[in-house]
């Protein structure tokens, strides 16, 4: 392993290395004493842009294939119960140009767990009869996606790409593009994975608390077993578009019940350098609700109510810049938005880059930058591994962009780029009327035409330094109400944090507002969301690039706000958060906010199946109390956890405004976690509504108490039927893509969620299959030793004690004991999984399966009504 110079590294306690293996791997090693996971990612240089043109979804069959059996772990499945072992979640995706496996287990199940993979990527077996079933599971996939409109805009956007392009393709694969006998499927799957799957195509990732020399140790196992031929380059594809496309109009049906607009441009040379710099400055000014940047430019004329940017590159330096608009207006308006859109380029243009705060711009990123990986740690790998493979050596760790020195002519030639004849304005409608094609394989209808547009002049005056987005936070002064003891306000729950997490992530911040006179239903927590996050969003821009995370989240009879990040501009941040919470909206805000929340409930009512009816247990197992006005913010008190470090003179201008915002907060802390529903014996079926085809299927099972030792033995219980429900339903029956065992715990009371989603079986089908599995695991779970059962309970309690202990852990145990929940007991779990007998084993079962407690829920298309 030959190690590579990194110019800078994280000054966060943790240890970075990146090696190369003599074959051509890339390893990004992160040594990490306090994490409480170890977490890997492997990704190779491939995709569906490189499987035979007569085999679309090939690059996409092949990554399942992978858990269908390898050479030293030939029972297919088996994968997902190792990980299941140690405590661990396991995934995989295949895009345009990578292909990504990932895992996250208990520390000490790393080694086994990476051994395993190893072997699945590769000395995979591909039997032809693997490979037929398999192949069924894509096609149940692709029926399932035919409800997603990013499958539909990829269909539409195809007949407009450059034919000879690979993004023209259609690459989600089913049953009729992967339709040869098994065996020559398998010989064309050996020959895709031999030819791609070389160490100089990949890298791997690792994040654990084992010592640097032992992941060397495990990234050069890995390593020695692939194989070293050279990666052939790619092809030249040509041009993103075809030379008629541009300008163009495509519009294209969507299943859902409301419009998205989206502009693309192609851009050539932004991927690195320069082009990557002025590329990061422009997605900045694009998305800032500031006066001055589009969104918020566009807002005030009344065109838009949200707009979204991202980029995604290809071969030859290639990019595709997506502008994604919620429009405020008619399709046959759009004129008005691109001479709204193209007007604020002008004024761009215009606006000297020599007056940007370019010096402190880098300096936010720097600071965040010292500060090491962000967020949830396989999240950050996961991104990591895009630049390891893509990006030069010294870039890697690097924040994306450089934002200090930008030159006038890189950014000049960007902006030169986005010219109006050679945008593309996409947009989807309701129905097919008047869109008389079709696309293949997915039957989206779909229309293009010369974009009949002619451009308005700007007004040709540079953007007001006074409306830029925001890039610099100071700390507000505030004084408290007259009278009022800023730090003994009776209504404020402090939740001081005796946690040193500085050089880990950072600090960590949570305001909660609760609701004492009872549980707030999911729209009136959505309504207040919605309007406190266009209250905050503004300052979303800046604290990203102070590496500063705002999280919004809810629960019944609470909303709660997490600020994560470096000490340095994090106080600031949660006073400037708190203050624009405090102020009145105005009415175009609550107008934005109104929009959407109706944009929400429609996207719930669109939404799959199983989300459909995930969302139905939700209200079943919260019922809401009657409680007219109880979401309006003055009715609320706040519990909020801080480090303890923190001086209490620094809180009064964040204690003003929450005082300022909850008049509450006077009155005594009354707050208690609400209760959820109690289910009888015996089980109970509720209907729930739905707009797609597919058959969804959920059993809850709730146990009979919230008892420490059902709560011991649940967790148990989930992680031995999670993998067999996996196996038999989906893997042996084919009853469809989406099916997962999961346990669901509420209010302290465990329990267990068994889904099916299929867009092939019937209700009574699945019915069935969940019964018969019901029946086999009562068999096989009263068989298995006891002395392999308290080897797992002692396992999961020393994966769960681990993480309690971790900062993240002693955070959310410091949480849970603040506010009376549940959580607060995890020790006492821990403890009960330890000293697990066979008589609360038994007792268990029993619960599960001879008294049950059970809620079934079923979808029921809207259409046989």
């Amino acid at each position: 392993m030959q190690p590579l110079e990194l110019p800078r590294l994280p000054n966060d306690g943790r240890h970075y290395q990146l090696y190369t293996a003599s074959n051509g791997l890339l390893c990004l090693l992160v040594s990490d004493p306090m994490a409480d996971a170890a977490s890997c990612v492997v990704q190779f240089r491939v995709g569906s842009h490189d499987e035979p043109k007569h085999l679309p979804g090939l690059a996409h069959l092949l990554e399942h294939m992978l858990f269908m059996g390898s050479a030293d772990y030939p029972q297919a499945g088996s994968f997902p119960q190792l990980v299941s072992q140690w405590s661990g979640r396991f995934n995989a995706s295949t895009a345009a140009q990578r292909t990504r496996y990932h895992f996250s287990v208990t520390p000490a199940g790393l080694d086994a767990c990476l051994a395993q993979l190893t072997d699945m990527l590769t000395a995979p077996l591909f039997s032809p009869e693997a490979v037929a079933v398999e192949r069924q599971v894509i096609d149940a996939e692709f029926h399932t996606r035919l409800a997603d409109d990013a499958l539909h805009e990829q269909a539409a956007l195809g007949q407009v790409f450059n034919p000879a392009h690979p993004l023209s393709r259609f690459s989600a694969g089913n049953l009729s593009t992967l339709g040869l006998e098994p065996e020559a499927l398998a010989k064309a799957l050996r020959a895709f994975h031999r030819r791609h799957y070389q160490a100089a195509n990949g890298c791997v990732l690792i994040h654990a608390p084992q010592p640097m020399a032992e992941l060397q140790l495990f990234a050069a196992r890995l390593a020695e077993r692939l194989p070293a031929q050279p990666q052939a380059p790619r092809l030249s594809p040509g041009p993103l578009f075809a030379p008629q496309a541009l300008p163009g109009l495509l519009r294209w049906q969507s299943c859902a019940q409301q419009n998205q607009w989206l502009l693309l441009f192609a851009l050539n040379n932004v991927q690195t350098g320069q082009g990557a710099s002025a590329l990061g400055w422009l997605c900045e000014w694009l998305a800032s609700p500031a006066p001055a940047g589009a969104l918020g430019w566009l807002r005030r004329q009344g065109l838009i109510a949200q707009l979204q940017v991202s980029t995604q590159h290809y071969t030859d330096q290639q990019s595709l810049l997506r502008i994604e608009f919620d429009p405020l207006i008619e399709d046959s308006d759009y004129p008005a938005l691109l001479n709204g859109f193209f007007s604020w380029l002008t004024a761009l243009r215009l606006t000297p880059i020599q007056a940007w705060p370019q010096a402190a711009r880098q300096q936010l990123a720097d600071q965040a930058f010292a500060h090491g990986l962000r967020g949830e740690p396989l999240h950050w790998l996961t991104m990591q591994a895009e630049r390891t493979l893509y990006q030069p050596p010294e870039q890697i760790l690097e924040s994306t962009g450089q934002w200090a020195g930008l030159d006038q002519p890189s950014w000049l030639g960007l902006l030169e780029q986005l010219q109006p004849e050679s945008v593309l304005l996409v947009q989807s409608q309701n129905d097919e009327t008047a869109l008389p094609q079709q696309a293949a394989w997915t039957r989206t209808h779909f229309a293009f035409s010369p974009l009949n547009w002619q451009p308005v002049a700007g007004h040709g005056q540079a953007l007001a330094e006074a409306d830029w987005p925001i890039w610099a936070v100071a700390e507000p002064e505030a004084e408290c109400h007259a009278g009022a003891d800023c730090n003994s306000l009776p209504g404020l729950r402090s939740i001081p944090l005796p946690i040193e997490s500085e050089g880990q992530g950072g600090d960590t911040v949570r305001l909660a507002w609760c609701w004492p006179e009872g549980r707030l239903d999911r729209y009136q927590r959505d309504r207040l969301k919605v309007l406190w996050n266009l209250q905050t969003e503004p300052l979303h821009g800046w604290a990203s690039a102070s590496g500063i995370s705002l999280a919004w989240q809810d629960q019944a009879g609470l909303i709660w706000l997490e600020l994560k990040g470096p000490r340095q501009g994090l106080r600031a941040g949660v006073a400037a958060v708190v203050a624009a919470l405090a102020r009145q909206p105005d009415p175009t805000l609550q107008h934005l906010a109104e929009h959407r929340h109706q944009r929400n409930l429609n996207e719930r009512r669109q939404a799959l199946p199983a989300y459909r009816l995930l969302e139905e247990l939700d209200i079943q197992l919260n019922p809401t109390p009657n409680n007219p006005g109880s979401a309006q913010p003055a009715a609320a008190q706040v519990a909020w956890l801080y480090p303890r470090e923190w001086q209490s003179e620094s809180l009064k201008p964040i204690t003003a405004s929450l005082q300022q915002l909850c008049p509450r907060l006077s009155e005594p802390f009354n707050w208690q976690p609400p209760a959820l529903r109690l289910l009888g014996e015996g089980t109970t079926t509720i209907q729930v509504d739905c707009q797609h085809a597919d058959r969804a299927y959920i059993l809850y099972c709730q146990a009979g108490s919230s008892s420490l030792a059902q709560r011991a033995g649940w967790e148990l219980l989930h992680q031995y039927i999670s993998t067999s429900f996996f196996d038999q339903l989906r893997t042996r029956q084919q009853l469809g893509y989406w099916v997962v065992a999961r346990y669901h715990e509420v209010a302290g009371t465990p329990g267990l969620v068994l889904l099916v989603q299929s867009p092939t079986h019937e209700h009574q089908q699945i019915e069935t299959a969940v019964s018969n599995w019901l029946e086999s695991e009562r068999k096989r779970l009263a068989e298995l030793p006891f002395a392999q059962l308290r080897s797992q309970a002692q396992r999961l309690a020393s994966h769960l004690r681990a993480q309690s202990r971790s900062s993240s852990g002693q955070l959310e145990l410091h949480w849970a004991q603040g506010l009376g929940l549940p959580g607060a007991e995890v020790n006492d779990v821990c403890a009960a999984l330890e000293q697990l007998t066979p008589a609360a084993w038994a007792e268990t079962l029993d619960d599960w399966l001879q008294r049950p407690r059970r809620l079934r829920l079923l979808s029921r298309p809207v259409q046989d009504n």
